[in-house]
């Protein structure tokens, strides 16, 4: 039977079966009743042979919008006609073991274009459709990789013929004119062609090709079968293309019409894309359903009739971009029945959003039933909503494969619709490619790597997708020598001007395009330091939006005093959205209430929409740079009237000014309640890498009852989440007890409020609990001002003095306080002593330096005023740590260690640093915190110093990294000149950073730290000594096995999840509910036990080792094979794996194929396990008895230093909370 439409219309009439002829010239192939089409070929003359044969089918114009109209029989005619011209240099194949060639096309998409490619087709040949956008190079390619023999060119592409025809071996021949195929011309009939249908049905018919935009394009094969099967799915609907044929939806859309026998009206290819073109051709035709880019639509919706033609269509389809929601949303609110329309090269037609006129969500693609089964949704990270499709074999369609599985993962990117089941949001393309509001694909990463090459440029990001045209992001680098955003984008203008010369036009930047952002936005990055490109599109959105609209945006309104403090307030408070609105005072630093680079930038456009400012030019950092209400008041003011720029007070004086602010306490009153045994130790910077390590030793000191961790975050549950995460990077999470895990609070926390952003009662217990406090947190920005670290660092460390002085207890609570070096780096001489500085200007020239300053001089006035203990703790350069060796790979010094592999050397520095491992500062820490020796200010920072070039390097070599040892200059030279491209060679990005320390003679200042009272606090401190071997073997290796890999995405391991513990912490109960909730297979360990086991653990007798083994074999096999079947990301297994040789007998599994494992190890109280299994041995007749509760907590051996693949999980809560726990951190896992 003929294929009907798939998807039917109310007001569409259902398809009668046609009569076909049978009757056939000597050339021509006859078909029998009900018979299907095998080729594109058959299609025609099918079409043909019916009895509808002389009603249109195909219309394009003679000129300008006059149509005329073809029938099928026409073009059957005209293709005999126009095949038998070709014919002439290009054979035709009469039987299906004749060779079949591959026929380049390239021209605009008119009449004779689609003869040609009817006429070749019907010559038995393949057809290779050329975008006439492409290069020269991409058309060589193309041609010299489809094996293509012949060249149809048209008269406007003659030149380019000329050029490619010298460089691969093909026949340039023009298109054949209208003179050649309509009847005007004498021919004669092609001989008959004894072709086996059947064959050639999976012959290819077209091959077309991909956009190029990262890099050449790549031909695309697609079957007659294939074809024929994509355009059975039709509407049914006479239509208007206005998409060029040699793209994919283009020339699918054409064939869906002449399969479904319904007019479509082709756009003339000689006329620009207009709206009075678009607006002529529908108001003269009856025409029931446009098929557009977006760009067409976005032309039509700007006058209120062309808003109207599309709302009398029965349907409006795009594609080849996604249209902007704006549009779109305008368009279906007006009655337009707009549908998006979904497909690939690759695959076919996939999904459309066609739904019911009352549906307005036009942007939602829904998949049909039978295409259900072949996707595959991937999400791109845990809870991110965004998912890459992937369609599976099997896909009747698909013509193309990217995975090991055989299924071809798209690329694209789409969002769920919150309640509509199987409903997608279009969102983005994963590999980066810009589709613009016309369709035409640009690539971003070429300019993008332009602006890279400029050492001023830390980061540059194109944007663009379904606008009219690419804009580009600079973010300054660290080291900039640029004093204005204007003046970086004359830096690299010259260099951006010349690569616009070898892209195509519609790729081009402009300069007022360039946007420059300020240096310490946030912005999500791969772990290889890249920006995410599509979390940058979501996140800010609105940053693109108003590139598009700022040169628009002109205020006239004149404000001044206190109605210009009135209005930045408001506006202020619109965009922050603070629950606290008393918190912004006309003097209040903005940054420290959390203003952020987005919202500054938001308020600079308000202020730009709505204020005169004199024709002045207002810097893109205003904000930043007047970071105040009265500030930038008082900068508005003088841009607008022309005044000159009063001088600001000196550094020196708004840090004394500051100290005084904060230096006024009350007394400690001691509390006459009895308080709490043990060590009450609040701690600040837990998901620091300092933080987590000292963390991670207060929870296993006996002496320590309690641990509060206070978090920047908006929920317990969240701040918990980072915590553990944070312990969990450092892999100090893994060795923690029941009993530690219990003694961990954490809390969500205000620095900046009197209070901490805790409630009255939880404040009122850390006061009557606490005994110490260990402040490590700080904002680590090195490009704010001093005052933006007022609110939430220097207030925060004067609130943290207000509780210790809070406290009940006899004495307060002690303080102390994680200043840096840098506080004392300009010192003159060449020690700086452990006590204040004599003069603030001691301080490294940065406002955190200066902030943490400030904050020592509160710290001891607190301590002189009160009689507290307040020490400071100034902490020099950190390193990783002696166990694992984990070291933060994207800071400086890694960063240099990397340029061994990505550029071969190594800088001989004359440098005597001095580097301190992150565990034995933490333990440092936690003994000053305690020391009662009379130390106010110490220098915590290793006494041991070595020689980079004498020391370091040779050790480096020992420790397997080969590379040369030049000069600094030579080896800036070397990498100046290495791979740009930073997600190959990181190093690249601190170029400048680089530049501007090494690139000098002059020699460095040898500034030493006095650390006698240190060691004195901090006995663990003299334990750092000399740089070793190991410490370096460790980090080398750390960086080799986890951060210097190849950038190209690995595989995907799928997961063994191991529910361990002893009997009775619910291992069954999580793992079932695990397995449930996340669809994954269920093996319970217990069940692969033998019968005799199991008897034998019934009488209370434990198993021995012998046994153990087998049934652990038992268990990895079982756990292999269900992953090698199923194909799922993991498997959950529950197993008491009590010792480490049991889990490393369960480790083995990873042997067995591209297996991961991890291990969740549940614990409990004694007596609470007993109780549960005498529950479950009662209610469900297990065979672990309460007895074996005892033995099984004997053979428990906590996780070994090496075992960071286990989580310990404290169950002694509800089973709601730690599944929840559970399954929380297993999604982390999978991700």
């Amino acid at each position: 039977m003929l294929a009907t439409p798939t998807i039917s219309l109310p007001r569409v009439a259902g398809l009668t079966q046609p009569t076909i002829k049978t009757a056939a010239t000597a050339s021509t192939i006859e078909f029998l009743q009900d018979e299907e089409p095998k080729t594109i070929n058959d299609l025609i003359r099918l079409r043909a042979q019916e009895d509808c044969s002389d009603e249109p089918i195909v219309a394009y114009p003679s000129s300008g919008t006059n149509y005329v109209h073809y029938t099928p029989k026409q073009l059957d005619a005209f293709a005999e006609r126009a095949a038998s011209h070709y014919s002439a240099f290009i054979p035709q194949r009469t039987s299906s073991s004749d060779p079949v060639h591959v026929i380049g096309l390239l021209g605009p998409s008119n009449l004779e274009y689609l003869i040609t490619l009817l006429a070749i087709t019907r010559l038995g040949h393949t057809v290779l459709f050329l975008s006439t956008r492409i290069s020269e190079e991409a058309y060589v390619s193309l041609l010299n990789s489809t094996k293509a023999t012949t060249l149809l060119v048209d008269n406007a592409f003659q030149s380019m013929g000329k050029k490619i025809q010298g460089q691969c071996p093909v026949s340039v021949q023009p298109v054949c004119s209208r003179f050649d195929y309509d009847g005007s011309k004498p021919t004669t009939s092609l001989p008959k062609a004894y072709l086996d249908r059947n064959i050639e049905n999976s012959n290819i018919a077209w091959i077309i090709h991909s956009s190029g935009s990262s890099g050449l394009p790549k031909p695309i094969y697609q079957t007659h079968a294939g074809n024929l099967r994509n355009y059975a799915n039709n509407f049914g609907l006479r239509g208007y293309i206005t998409l060029p044929l040699f793209h994919a939806h283009g020339i699918s859309c054409l064939f869906r019409a002449i399969h479904s026998r319904k007019l479509i009206y082709m756009y003339n290819a000689d006329l620009p894309l207009t709206a009075p073109h678009l607006v002529a051709t529908l108001k003269s035709h009856d025409i029931q359903i446009l098929y557009a880019v977006p760009y067409a639509l976005k032309l039509l919706a700007e006058s209120e009739e062309g808003v109207k033609l599309l709302a009398s269509l029965h349907l409006v389809m795009f594609g080849g971009s996604a249209c902007p929601k704006p549009i779109g949303d305008k368009l279906t609110a007006q009655g337009v029945l707009l549908v998006s329309h979904y497909g690939t090269t690759e695959t076919g037609q996939l999904m459309t959003s066609f739904r019911d006129r009352a549906d307005k969500d036009w942007d939602f693609v829904r998949p049909a039933d039978n295409l259900k089964p072949f996707l595959r949704w991937e999400e791109q990270a845990a809870g991110s909503g965004i998912y890459e499709l992937v369609i599976l074999k099997g896909w009747p369609s698909l013509v193309a494969s990217n995975r090991s599985d055989d299924a071809y993962a798209t690329k694209d990117l789409f969002e769920a619709h919150p309640t509509t089941p199987h409903a997608w949001r279009y969102y983005a393309r994963l590999d980066d490619t810009l589709v613009l509001e016309n369709g035409e694909k640009a690539n971003p990463l070429f300019v993008e790597g332009v602006a890279r090459e400029n050492r001023n440029v830390a980061e540059a990001l194109a944007f663009g997708a379904n606008k009219p045209r690419i804009g580009l992001f600079l973010i300054p680098a660290e080291s900039t020598a640029c004093k204005t955003n204007e003046e970086l984008i004359d830096t690299v203008w010259p260099a951006i001007e010349k690569s616009n010369d070898q892209v195509p036009a519609f790729s081009r930047l402009s300069k007022d395009m360039v946007k420059v952002l300020p240096k310490d936005l946030v912005y999500r990055k791969t772990d290889k330091g890249t920006v995410i490109r599509a979390a940058f599109y979501r996140d800010y959105k609105d940053l693109i939006e108003d590139a598009y609209h700022e040169n628009e945006l002109s205020g006239s309104e004149i404000l001044e005093g206190d109605d210009l403090l009135a209005f930045l307030r408001a506006r202020l408070l619109e965009i922050t959205n603070f629950a606290d609105k008393s918190v912004l005072q006309d003097d209040t630093d903005l940054f420290s209430l959390g203003v952020d680079s987005l919202q500054s930038i938001r308020l600079r456009k308000s202020i730009l929409e709505t204020l005169d400012v004199g024709g002045q030019k207002v810097s893109q950092n205003f904000v930043f740079e007047n970071p105040s209400l009265t500030a930038m008041a008082e900068e508005l003011t003088r841009l607008r009237t022309g005044a000159v720029k009063k001088d600001l007070p000196t550094v020196e004086e708004r840090m004394a000014a500051l100290i005084e602010k904060y230096s006024d306490f009350p007394q400690h009153v001691a509390g006459d309640k009895p308080s709490p045994a043990g060590q009450h130790v609040v701690v600040t910077g837990a998901t620091g890498s300092l933080g987590a390590h000292v963390v991670a030793q207060l929870v296993r000191q006996e002496s320590v009852t309690k641990i509060y961790c206070l978090v920047r975050a908006s929920s317990q549950a969240i701040g918990q989440k980072r915590v553990r995460q944070s312990l969990m990077e450092r892999h100090v999470y893994h060795m923690l007890s029941a009993s530690a895990l219990r003694k961990l609070v954490v809390l969500p926390a205000t620095f900046a409020e009197p209070h901490l952003g805790l409630s009255d009662r939880v404040y009122e217990q850390l006061s009557s609990e606490v005994t110490g406090v260990l402040h490590c947190a700080w904002s680590v920005n090195f490009n704010m001002g001093l005052e933006s670290f007022e609110k939430d660092c220097i207030a925060g460390t004067r609130h943290l003095i207000d509780l210790c002085l809070s406290s009940t207890r006899e004495t307060p609570a002690r303080l102390a306080f994680c200043s840096s070096v840098s506080a004392v780096a300009r010192t003159p001489g060449n020690i700086a002593p452990e006590d204040l500085p004599d003069s603030l200007s001691h301080a490294q020239g940065m406002g955190y330096a200066q902030s943490k300053l400030v904050t020592e001089h509160i710290c001891r006035r607190a301590a002189s005023q009160t009689g507290m203990s307040a020490r400071v703790v100034r902490v020099g350069q950190i390193v990783a740590d002696t166990r694992q060796g984990i070291w933060n790979a994207t800071e400086a010094i890694p960063m240099i260690f990397q340029t061994a592999v990505t550029v071969g050397a190594l800088p001989a520095l004359d440098e005597t640093p001095s580097w301190t491992p992150v565990d034995i500062i933490a333990s440092s820490l936690v003994e000053s915190l305690a020391s009662k020796e009379d130390a106010g200010v110490i220098n915590l920072t290793n006494p041991a110093s070595f020689h980079w070039t004498k020391d370091l390097l040779p050790l480096l070599k020992q420790a397997g990294l080969n590379f040369e040892t030049v000069k600094k200059r030579t080896w800036l030279a070397r990498l100046r000149v290495s791979n740009p491209d930073p997600t190959v060679n990181p190093p690249i990005k601190l170029l400048d950073f680089f530049t501007a320390k090494y690139d000098n003679d002059a020699k460095g200042r040898k500034l030493s730290y006095a650390t006698a009272k240190a060691e004195a606090c901090a006995p663990s401190l003299s334990s750092a000594g000399k740089l070793s071997f190991e410490l370096v073997q460790k980090f080398v290796n750390y960086f080799q096995n986890n951060c210097w890999n190849s950038p190209e995405k690995k595989q995907a391991k799928q997961t063994v999840l191991v529910i361990a513990g002893p009997c009775g912490t619910g291992k069954t109960t999580v793992a079932t509910a695990i397995a449930e909730k996340m669809s994954l297979a269920y093996i319970e360990g217990d069940a692969l036990h033998t019968p005799e086991a199991r008897e034998q653990m019934a009488q209370g007798i434990a198993l021995k080792d012998s046994d153990r083994w087998e049934w652990l074999a038992r268990l990895r096999k079982a756990a292999a094979l269900s992953l090698l079947e199923t194909k799922a990301s993991a498997v959950v297994v529950t197993c008491s794996a009590l010792r480490q040789v049991y889990r490393d007998s369960l480790r083995q599994v990873t042997e067995e194929g591209n297996f991961d494992i991890k291990f969740l190890l549940l614990l409990g109280h004694e007596e609470e396990l007993k109780r549960r299994t005498e529950v479950r041995a009662v209610e469900e007749g297990h065979y672990m008895k309460p007895e074996m509760v005892v033995g099984q907590l004997a053979t428990l051996e906590s996780p070994g230093e090496a075992e960071v693949d286990v989580v310990p999980i404290d169950t002694v809560k509800a089973k709601e909370v730690v599944v929840a726990e559970v399954e929380e951190i297993v999604r982390e896992m999978l991700t």
